[in-house]
């Protein structure tokens, strides 16, 4: 008599069939590699907010050493006062307000380190002075004992007012 409604003859499942009944006939077929991938992307979100979470804590774990430090007799000399060295246009050197020659400059300097304690000085040089003679004043407040030179300038707009 006739047909079958089973699919006992036929070689596949039933296009209409059960999604279990597909799977194993993915499986048969050799087509299993698409189901064995692990999707990666929700392990990266974890490891990337892991990552965040231990940037923000990490500054706060950071301890410093407990030291009990060795207290000292005196004191070292703080600068009471910054010392300006200017040098104008004619050569003429200045400390502070008292004009010094120049080949003592640095015995003068040597005198305000020792007996006022400034550590800090600044020259202030006219602009028409040679590079040589501006690197020459450095070095003599260096070796005088000035911890720190600096230079003195104006902005443009500050120029024309004087």
């Amino acid at each position: 008599m006739g047909a079958s409604l089973g699919g006992g003859g036929s070689s596949g499942p039933a296009p209409g069939g059960s999604a279990l009944a597909r799977l194993a006939a993915r499986r048969e077929a050799g087509g299993g590699s698409a189901l064995s991938e692990i999707n990666v992307t929700p392990f990266v979100d974890v490891v990337l907010v892991l990552l965040i979470i231990f940037m923000v804590t990490a500054p706060l774990l950071v301890r410093s050493l407990d030291v009990s430090l060795p207290t000292a007799r005196t004191r070292s000399a703080e600068a009471t006062e910054r010392v300006i060295v200017t040098v104008d246009a004619e050569g003429r050197t200045f400390v502070g307000e008292q004009a010094v020659n120049p080949l003592l400059l640095e015995e003068r300097l040597r005198e305000v380190v020792e007996f006022e304690g400034a550590r800090e000085g600044y020259l202030q040089g006219d602009v028409s002075l040679e590079y040589g003679r501006v690197i020459e004043v450095i070095d003599s407040m260096k070796r005088a004992g000035f911890d720190r030179v600096g230079l003195v300038y104006a902005y443009p707009g500050e120029q024309q007012g004087r």
